[in-house]
């Protein structure tokens, strides 16, 4: 019996952050991120676990975590952070899915290319959200061969007195240096991976190969009950295609109506909300969104444990993105929306809710074969992992390029009216110019934009919301519900 006080031992949960684009340093992305859902939230972690802030001695406790050797990563340079058990009797370890080092040595022709990729459409391919990173793109691309031209000519340039030519071979260069020093290291991650071609599979490859096997190893671990998948910015993208991969090897199958009667009813649950993939237009919202996201917790809740039947569990509860470019996904992943489309209903890609398997609509199951006794067994087709993992995407929509995230935004149109889309507000020390890197931000300050009940949350009570450590929907769970703190 567990001592008075104390919540009885339950199994562990993996939150698992795939970081962005740049030059990032291992483990940067995770301390700061396990900061602001667990460290600065007392609420989470009894009374024993608070301790003084090393980096602050003394300032507010914090809650007690340590760092710890991990082989799941397959690096030395990672580490796990865990947490001791938290007020709900549950450990949470921490991972950083590292890919940084895989997209290094990115050339100028590779983002070039991909570069005209990009611009290179008819402008009626442009959808509205994306056509401010178009022109910023554009004038960026003329900004460069401007700069080149005239670095290319400047000593040919006689007529003009010699301080004059030094200037200008001056700006010229510092805008080339410029292309060396921010735009190959931070949109030379996006040439790298997001678009398939001969030219970078091998490094996509490679980053899905290390997440693959970080997730695998996770989802195979009697320890752990769930895990929640986060990611930022160009990591998201990276993410959204694990799910797919993991989804495929994963997913149920070898349904029987006798023998699995539980998770049947919770994927017909599912099925109320699927979307058509024929030429009709999707609802722009849910009749019963809460509702959907009950049943997408129900239904992972059933795939979570594996039997002999079922030898492969479903763990991934949650996918969170932060400052998500696939909101620009028939901009960047294809060359329009027709397009994007077209791979949802081919299952390339996954909505939420997912598609039926039928284009007219109806269920996610199909009829796969017969079992051993002669029974007729069914599955769940491969392109609906968001059947049983919920969508909270977390953006900052400001004015054009000047202000806000303007790599961000909301999923409705590309992915469907399942993700649950959490517009905030951010300030950093520049005020609300480029807060990309913000969302986990101590120091940033943030509210939720069009709160949809009470008192709007801060950034980071929106953050902890979409991790929910707490597990809300967990049966029988009394998971605290005090307001977010810094």
């Amino acid at each position: 019996m567990p001592a008075p006080g104390k919540a009885s031992r339950k199994l562990s949960q993996a939150v698992v952050i795939v970081h962005g684009m740049g030059e990032q340093r291992p483990m940067d992305t995770l301390r700061g991120f396990v900061q602001a859902v667990w460290s600065y939230d007392r609420a989470r972690a009894p009374f024993y676990a608070h301790v003084a802030d090393p980096a602050n001695p003394g300032g507010e406790k914090i809650n007690r975590s340590w760092i710890t050797p991990d082989s799941r990563t397959n690096s030395h340079e990672l580490r796990r952070i865990t947490t001791p058990y938290d007020v709900d009797g549950r450990r949470t370890d921490f991972y950083e899915l590292y890919w940084a080092d895989i997209t290094q040595g990115t050339t100028r022709g590779r983002l070039a290319a991909w570069v005209t990729n990009l611009l290179w459409r008819k402008p009626a391919d442009i959808p509205r959200d994306a056509r401010g990173l178009y022109v910023v793109t554009l004038l960026a691309v003329i900004a460069v061969l401007g700069a080149a031209f005239v670095l290319a000519t400047s000593a040919m340039q006689g007529h003009i007195s010699w301080t004059t030519g030094m200037l200008v071979t001056i700006l010229a260069s510092f805008v080339v240096w410029s292309v060396d020093r921010f735009g190959l290291p931070y949109f030379g991650d996006v040439a790298a991976y997001v678009r398939a071609e001969a030219a970078t599979v091998e490094k996509r490859a490679l980053v899905r190969d290390r997440g693959l096997t970080l997730l695998r190893r996770l989802m195979m671990d009697d320890g752990y009950d769930r895990i929640v998948l986060v990611s930022h910015s160009l990591g998201s993208i990276i993410a959204y295609d694990l799910l797919q991969i993991l989804w495929a090897d994963f997913r149920p199958r070898k349904l029987e109506a006798a023998r699995d009667k539980a998770r049947l009813k919770a994927i017909r649950a599912i099925d109320k909300a699927t979307l058509k993939s024929d030429d009709s237009a999707w609802p722009d919202k849910l009749d019963d969104f809460a509702g959907f996201r009950r049943a997408q917790w129900e239904l992972y809740r059933q795939l979570r444990a594996s039997d002999a039947d079922h030898p492969l569990p479903w763990k991934i509860s949650d996918f969170v993105t932060l400052g998500s470019p696939l909101t620009h996904s028939e901009f960047l992943v294809t060359h329009n929306l027709a397009e994007f489309r077209r791979g949802i209903a081919e299952r390339l890609f996954s909505a939420c809710p997912p598609i039926a398997d039928t284009a007219a609509g109806g269920t996610v199951l199909y009829q796969e074969g017969r079992g051993r006794w002669g029974k007729p067994q069914r599955a769940v087709h491969h392109g609906a992992v968001f059947a049983a993992t919920r969508w909270t995407n977390i953006f900052d929509r400001g004015n054009g390029w000047l202000t806000g995230d303007p790599i961000s935004g909301p999923m409705a149109e590309n992915f469907g009216p399942g993700v649950e889309n959490i517009q905030v507000e951010l300030r950093g020390s520049l005020g609300r110019v480029f807060t990309h890197r913000l969302y986990w931000s101590l120091k940033a300050t943030g509210v939720e934009v069009a709160a949809t009940a009470g008192t709007p949350r801060s950034h980071i009570g929106v953050l902890r919301d979409a991790v929910d450590l707490g597990r809300k929907l967990e049966p029988s769970q009394a998971a605290p519900t005090t307001p977010a703190r810094r």
